[in-house]
């Protein structure tokens, strides 16, 4: 009972901020994303007679809080197989955690390990290749794991319980070729800290009403291909996540001064004719979203600062492989 499973990271177009159901990972409001071509997750899961769970991530052995969620997925698999056997999980990714923070590899991550799970404990042979049923699963880790199920665009339908809350593929490269350069930043800062801290957010309420009509329009610019009005949207939604953040007990900073010359740097490129827009998640790593094209432009201009940069495209679904 072993199945390998690989899923690539998302960009959060218009992101989820923290959590109205933490045990399920239920958001206050849907959200949309594209997976990233460039980067992925690999993981292998395995069934059998262990004397012990075991969980390793780039060769590492996982333990506390990061060993738990990784079990929550795996007992929630075992709990729908009927079976008790213990598990041996080894995953690696294209990039080292240390390398970056905010390139969403904890979606990756939760959708290959859910993946390879449902495969390897065989439920798809009683509920057969169901994404919908696995992005569920993969929630459990992280939320943003279930659109990186989904691949290319998806929504997460944010829902009011664990069967309402799931996401789906809502299009395709076909409908919006995105060009996308990464530029991977290190950072301590976690994304349960993020999310936790916008809770104390005098601007909670208000971010779930703008992020709620933002994520109708964004649906509407990726299907309509309008590539500009989808990359604006990414930028004023992740300056507004960042705000909230930032007004929340603790006044968490979860940007760098990398993040800021970025931005910067972005804008100028804009005064002079080049469609680049910056968007953020809960780290400081930045996405620069553009037409596929222009992304040697853009990849030059960053670089210019001292900073790594990878080109990327729009990723499918998780896969087993």
């Amino acid at each position: 009972m072993m199945a390998t499973a690989i899923a690539h990271p998302m960009q959060a177009l218009v992101k989820y901020h923290g959590l109205k159901d933490w045990e399920l990972r239920i958001p206050f409001h849907d959200s949309i994303s594209v997976n990233v071509d460039a980067l992925w997750t690999k993981t292998s899961v395995q069934f059998g007679d262990f004397e012990r769970d075991i969980i390793e991530i780039n060769g590492q052995p996982v333990q506390g809080d990061a060993f738990q969620r990784c079990l929550v997925v795996v007992n929630r698999v075992r709990e729908l197989a009927g079976i008790e056997d213990r598990v041996k999980v080894t995953s690696e990714n294209s990039l080292d955690y240390a390398e970056a923070k905010g390139l969403g590899f904890s979606s990756s991550g939760g959708a290959a390990l859910a993946a390879a799970a449902f495969k390897a404990a065989r439920l798809d042979e009683k509920h057969g290749w169901d994404l919908r049923l696995i992005s569920r699963i993969a929630r459990r880790l992280a939320g943003s794991a279930s659109r990186s199920v989904a691949g290319e665009y998806a929504r997460w339908y944010a829902g009011k319980d664990d069967e309402s809350s799931y996401a789906e593929r809502i299009a395709t490269k076909s409908d919006l070729d995105l060009g996308m350069v990464v530029v991977p930043l290190p950072s301590d800062v976690r994304t349960e800290e993020a999310h936790s801290e916008v809770m104390s957010s005098p601007f909670l309420e208000a971010r779930i009403r703008s992020a709620s009509t933002r994520v109708e329009e964004m649906e509407a610019a990726i299907k309509s291909g309008d590539l500009e009005k989808v990359a604006s949207l990414a930028e004023v939604d992740s300056l507004e996540l960042h705000g909230l953040t930032m007004t929340g007990k603790h006044g968490l900073v979860a940007y760098k001064p990398e993040s800021i010359q970025v931005m910067g740097e972005i804008r100028k490129m804009r005064q002079e004719g080049v469609p680049a827009y910056f968007s953020m998640q809960t780290g400081p790593s930045m996405f620069i979203n553009t037409y596929p094209e222009r992304i040697d432009e853009v990849k030059e201009r960053i670089e210019a600062l001292g900073l790594k940069t990878i080109s990327a495209g729009v990723g499918g679904e998780v896969k087993i492989v």
